[in-house]
């Protein structure tokens, strides 16, 4: 039913040259490649077929510049939408880009989850997805401050992190040398977000798509 309704909003989706970015539009990526980008789709669900590795929440400036609020290696950053949309890299591909936008009840969140948001740069990426550490990953910076501008009520809901295959239930190898890299524990079962589940939500529509 998903991938219906995907399709069928694809057919009403304007035009790269027609497409404007709002305050808070949140742009879900798909990798086309990498090791840790493919440990990533190896436990996680989208919306319709994609397999959404990252995610970042648009900031509009007074100039009408568009940026993208991210956390990222090695910090929360503000990156210009080109350079977010195509950035430099090693494969041969540009990662997928799907802009979500908020439902109307929660639009009023957007200038001060933005407001929260800036000042949260050069905070440190969070390598072990814990939240509440002073350190962020992607979608837990997108989940944060819009839970912190909805008077510390949850907008996007938390679920249970796995690290493990739906095929076999044992941790993917990827996520072994991962943890193992970074000397940190597995938070296997402990409170998160991914971009996928994210995804997923009934409070955003799925309005455009750079493909």
């Amino acid at each position: 039913m998903i991938c219906f309704l995907y399709v069928l909003l694809s057919s009403f989706i304007p035009s790269e040259k027609e497409f404007k970015f709002q305050n808070g539009d949140l742009i879900f990526q798909e990798a086309c490649s990498g090791d840790s980008d493919n440990t990533i789709k190896a436990v996680t669900t989208s919306i319709g077929n994609y397999q959404f590795t990252h995610v970042g929440i648009v900031y509009i400036d007074d100039k009408d510049s568009v940026y993208v609020l991210e956390a990222t290696r090695p910090a929360v950053t503000l990156t210009p939408i080109d350079e977010f949309l195509y950035p430099d890299n090693q494969y041969e591909c540009y990662p997928k880009s799907v802009v979500g936008r908020l439902k109307q009840g929660y639009i009023h969140l957007i200038p001060e989850a933005l407001t929260i948001g800036l000042g949260l740069i050069g905070k440190e990426y969070d390598d072990g997805f814990i939240l509440g550490n002073d350190k962020y990953y992607c979608s837990e910076l997108v989940y944060d401050i819009l839970m912190k501008a909805n008077s510390n009520n949850h907008v996007f809901p938390l679920n249970r992190m796995t690290f493990k295959s739906e095929d076999d239930g044992k941790f993917t190898e990827g996520w072994i040398q991962y943890f193992e890299k970074y000397k940190l524990p597995i938070p296997e079962g402990k409170l998160g977000i991914n971009p996928g589940a994210m995804s997923r939500s009934d409070i955003i529509d799925m309005v455009y798509s750079f493909e």
